[in-house]
């Protein structure tokens, strides 16, 4: 479907905005519009990385946006965004994308209300910048994740959080960091055709960098986790020998003692004596008594390290 959204006369250009075009229609357009071959293969690529391209006059731009509809299980570029692609230039504007996008109709909305860009180069910083904000509610979403997930680590009344959510949210963060790196590299690449472009271009590119370092360090914090969560389970696994070897260390004396008198042995003087049985388990208790006092003196029966 191929609307004519805007159409400006001061300066005098047009934004056309086309939605899920069959390749014929993509064809007519270029030939129409004189875009080069290569850029209309592109659009209908749906797995392309955010681009920019300059053919004449004309500049092509390829951004990713994140799908509100994604799945949950959803941890590929293509499983959480959608592809839009922008030609440009001083008289025209052309989006092309092939669901309805939240952010491109809000843009839509804007210019029916009365608020439309007074020029091209204000229009693409409208779209960068939607595109950039779409990633908002992913990322607060991942901020409380990350949030929930430190405090099943650290209070002990719940049980630690699975490594593969951790691993999961780790993967998602990654790939949006990693779009955020190339719109940056996209933006960086752009040159404002005038001054007054310069001051839009310069607010989107600010705008990517914040984005870019939220999710930089959402990532970092998300790597901690994963340290912290092997490191509390070698916390415990230790916890475990420690007091495995606690009582090792009580029973190896005492099943040293019960094994010599359990040998049988006809010449065993204790076994033939009435006081030989008490006076075993007398010795068994001292000696149990003696590792206890050591054990303590030493500050191995004490509380484990929190």
């Amino acid at each position: 479907m191929r609307q004519v959204v805007l159409e400006s006369t001061a300066p005098r250009f047009t934004w056309i905005d086309v939605m899920a075009p069959e390749r014929d229609e993509l064809v007519a357009l270029a030939k129409e519009f004189g875009f080069h071959a290569m850029s209309v293969e592109d659009c209908l690529d749906p797995w392309h990385l955010p681009k920019q391209e300059r053919f004449g006059e004309t500049t092509f731009v390829i951004l990713r946006v994140y799908d509100d509809r994604a799945k949950p299980g959803a941890r590929t570029v293509q499983e959480l965004t959608r592809k839009i692609a922008i030609f440009y230039r001083a008289d025209l504007v052309v989006t092309i994308h092939r669901a309805d996008l939240p952010m491109v109709a809000a843009i839509r909305d804007r210019c029916a209300a009365g608020d439309a860009p007074k020029a091209p180069h204000t229009l693409l910083g409208r779209l960068f910048n939607g595109a950039l904000d779409s990633f908002d509610p992913p990322l607060d979403k991942a901020d409380e994740e990350v949030d929930a997930l430190e405090d099943q680590l650290f209070t002990s009344r719940r049980r630690s959080p699975k490594l593969v959510a951790i691993h999961d949210l780790k993967r998602r963060v990654n790939v949006i960091k990693r779009l955020f790196w190339q719109t940056n590299v996209v933006m960086q690449r752009l040159e404002p055709p005038t001054e007054k472009a310069e001051v839009v271009f310069q607010d989107v590119k600010e705008n990517a960098e914040s984005y870019f370092f939220y999710a930089d360090e959402l990532l970092d914090q998300i790597n901690s986790l994963l340290g912290i969560h092997v490191a509390i389970g070698s916390q415990r696994t230790n916890e475990v020998m420690r007091v495995l070897t606690v009582f090792s260390a009580f029973f190896l004396p005492l099943t040293f003692i019960v094994g010599i008198y359990g040998m049988n042995f006809v010449h065993m003087p204790e076994l033939a004596k009435e006081w030989g049985y008490p006076a075993v388990l007398i010795m068994m208790a001292g000696v149990a008594g003696a590792i206890a006092l050591w054990f303590r003196r030493r500050g191995w029966l004490g509380r484990g390290p929190d």
